[in-house]
């Protein structure tokens, strides 16, 4: 049970269940479910994110001491055009 909740918004939200055919209820936990849903589905594209950006640097460090490596022998490739 919410309690407070502004009487028009009540009213709205009754309004959306009936046009869908179900329960106050029903269209609220629903609700609650999707949002729950999206902030673990965002929470996870975060962190994924933040994984690809940590791995770009791994990469453009790894890209360099090798470049480093290779002037060190004298193996320096080409520039490519």
């Amino acid at each position: 049970m919410i309690r407070n909740v502004e009487p028009r918004a009540i009213q709205k939200v009754e309004e959306l269940a009936k046009e869908q055919g179900i329960s106050r209820e029903q269209f609220l936990r629903e609700r609650i479910m999707k949002m729950a849903q999206f902030y673990m589905e965002d929470q996870r594209v975060q962190r994924l994110e933040a994984l690809v950006a940590s791995n770009l640097q791994v990469m453009e460090r790894c890209a360099d001491s090798m470049q480093t490596m290779n002037a060190l022998i004298g193996d320096e490739p080409e520039p490519s055009s």
